[in-house]
């Protein structure tokens, strides 16, 4: 996938890891999200495997880019579109990429 945003740039999303991509998980979605976990890993039963399945599937968030000339903060809106937003300082802030934090292990 590739933005073309407007102050020129193309913010690309061909790979994993991105330092400018982020996976946004609203407050609600969030809590709901870790009931499914927390469900999934408490469960002694035979049903182990669909509950797991269900915390695979469940996609509670969306996805968000930021462009790394102008800042500019695009988020996958539900109808598949983008909706953007220009920071007041209008640079990249890096706010997606966390430098110094250990990988989760």
């Amino acid at each position: 996938m590739k933005i073309l945003c407007k102050c020129g740039t193309v913010i690309r999303d061909q790979t994993d890891y991105l330092p400018h991509k982020a996976y946004v998980i609203g407050d609600k979605d969030y809590f709901e999200f870790l009931d499914l976990v927390d469900a999934a890993i408490l469960s002694k039963d035979e049903n182990r495997e669909r509950l797991l399945e269900n915390v695979r599937g469940a996609e509670p968030s969306r996805l968000a880019w930021e462009c790394n000339s102008c800042g500019r903060l695009f988020f996958d809106a539900k109808d598949g579109k983008l909706v953007e937003y220009l920071p007041q300082n209008s640079k990249a802030n890096r706010i997606f990429d966390r430098p110094g934090k250990p990988p989760i292990q």
